[in-house]
């Protein structure tokens, strides 16, 4: 499946326009950190309920201890508990989640990376949820063991180098109808909306 992921980036979209461009599934920042919301979502969670297309979610970390990403995950369920969210649910850790804890006193490593990963997935799949975990080759190598959900990889190749990821995020510069500028482009190897 040929899909986007989104967040106020990307401004206002017209989805029908991405509808019409083939696109087939959307992941959506829904928030990050403490409570912040996408100031985007709700636009692009309506839009894709008005157009069919099926959309998970993604939640920016800015966790450094085990509770703070498991209350990011409380966050981000509160936020999109009024939707129909047929995709996966993930969480992002990335090197401004790094630098942000370092500014904070602590530092991330492989066994608090994989602990915070494994904390908001497990806080996602007991609400119900399908989780996921989002990372580049150098997270997969460095930052992440044992994450035993599905795999959302960054890689922006010709190829993902890899077969165990659920979705792969192969481009950050992207173009399709109805959004203004670039946007990020994934292909999905599972089809989570049968269920």
């Amino acid at each position: 499946m040929k899909g986007i992921d989104v967040s106020k980036h990307q401004g206002k979209i017209d989805w029908k326009k991405v509808q019409a461009a083939g696109i087939e599934f959307a992941m959506l920042r829904a928030g990050y950190g403490r409570n912040n919301l996408d100031a985007q979502f709700h636009n692009n969670a309506n839009g894709c309920r008005v157009t069919g297309i099926p959309f998970g979610v993604y939640w920016f970390s800015y966790a450094y201890t085990v509770e703070m990403a498991r209350q990011e995950a409380r966050y981000c369920k509160d936020i999109i508990s009024q939707y129909n969210v047929q995709f996966p649910v993930c969480y992002d850790l990335e090197y401004d989640t790094v630098d942000y804890a370092r500014d904070h006193g602590v530092h991330i490593g492989k066994t608090l990376a994989t602990q915070m990963a494994n904390a908001f997935c497990e806080e996602i799949k007991k609400a119900g949820y399908m989780p996921m975990n989002y990372a580049n080759r150098d997270y997969m190598n460095n930052m992440f063991g044992v994450v035993p959900y599905d795999l959302w990889f960054a890689r922006y190749n010709s190829s993902p180098g890899r077969s165990d990821m659920a979705m792969w995020q192969y481009t950050s510069s992207g173009s399709v109808r109805g959004i203004r500028g670039k946007v990020d482009m994934n292909i999905c190897y599972k089809d989570y909306t049968a269920g």
